[in-house]
Order: structure tokens, then sequence, then C-alpha cells
């Protein structure tokens, strides 16, 4: 065997050698922390189509390089939060095939970024990352809650710890959140 072939085994990120052609990805080659990841076995996966694992399409052409979040699909049907990076390799075959790695980063002990927004104890923290996550900046959102632009930079540096019902209630609409999730102190109406 190839000592490329004792390397990719014997590395501790999950990984999968692919095969690109015109017609489909199929999966050639598993490491063992691919197969703790996954669930599957080395045989199970070999000559099998991507989508088996990845339930979103990839842009696969043998000439990119780029990463993106997806979810993985395990052996037992579960998805798993991955950070996925494609690398392709100048490698081809006789069919002109061409080979690509893809690696896997495991984001499912984060839970979603969503929930490690919530676990933030700072509220001023969480009204910022989701201003973030939505890209709303302060501006904007100003106009669109009709709140003044000192007030959310009030909020957004701590000075006000608990806004009044109204005031929270038209920020956390805007970003499409609930109340509780950036001022667990301030209660929902209804």
């Amino acid at each position: 065997m190839p000592p490329f072939y004792h390397i990719f085994q014997i590395l501790d990120q999950p990984m999968l050698l692919v095969r690109v052609t015109r017609e489909a990805i199929t999966i050639h080659e598993t490491n063992e922390a691919f197969c703790r990841l996954s669930g599957y076995r080395h045989n199970q996966l070999q000559s099998a189509s991507l989508d088996l694992v990845i339930n979103s399409h990839l842009p696969c052409d043998s000439s990119l390089h780029f990463t993106l979040e997806t979810c993985l699909t395990t052996a037992n049907l579960q998805d798993i939060a991955v950070h996925v990076e494609f690398r392709a390799l100048t490698v081809t075959d006789e069919d002109d095939a061409s080979y690509a790695l893809i690696m896997f980063e495991d984001r499912s002990e984060y839970n979603s970024h969503e929930n490690a927004i919530i676990q933030v104890f700072d509220s001023a923290k969480r009204l910022k990352m989701w201003m973030a996550k939505r890209d709303i900046s302060t501006n904007q959102l100003a106009a669109s809650t009709n709140i003044s632009l000192q007030t959310i930079s009030k909020l957004r540096n701590g000075h006000i710890q608990k806004p009044n019902r109204l005031t929270a209630e038209l920020i956390a609409a805007e970003l499409q959140v609930a109340v509780s999730d950036i001022w667990p102190e301030v209660r929902n109406s209804r």
C-alpha cells in the first residue's frame, strides 16, 4: 500500500477521498476517523454516492477548493452539523475522473450557533451576536423599529440592562427571535 494510504488512515480528522466524474460523485475511500464520526464501516461506503452522507449539493468541480457548513447523515440516519472543506487533487485516472479530498469538522458539540448565542449571559453581547447573525447594523435596527439610535447603542453597550417590554419586543421581532433569547428577564407578552 502506498504511504499516502497509511497517512490518510492514521490522521484523526474525518476525511473522504471522492471520485468526481460528470455522472456522479462517489466515495472512493474513507479513513477511520470518518467511520467513527458517521457510524458507517468502510465497506458500506466504498463506491457509494456522496449523497448518502451529505444532504446538500456540493459544487464538486475538479478545480475547486471551498468550505461550507452542512449536515452529515450518519448510519443511524441522524444529522450532525459539520464544517466541510473540499480540496480538489491533481490526480486523474484512466476514465478521466478526478479525485478530491473532503475533510470534516464535527460541529454538533456546538449544538447550533443560535443555541450558543442564547447561552451567553450578558444581554448586550447576545444583542450584538443576534444583530451580527442577522446582518443588521445599529442604524438599520433603529430605522426599522423607530427606536432611537442612542437607545439601541445603550442596549448594545450594556448601559441599559433591561429595556421596557415594547422596546424589547420591537427589537426581537426585527431580529426574528423571542424576547427571552436576548433578555430572559423581560417576559414575552401573551
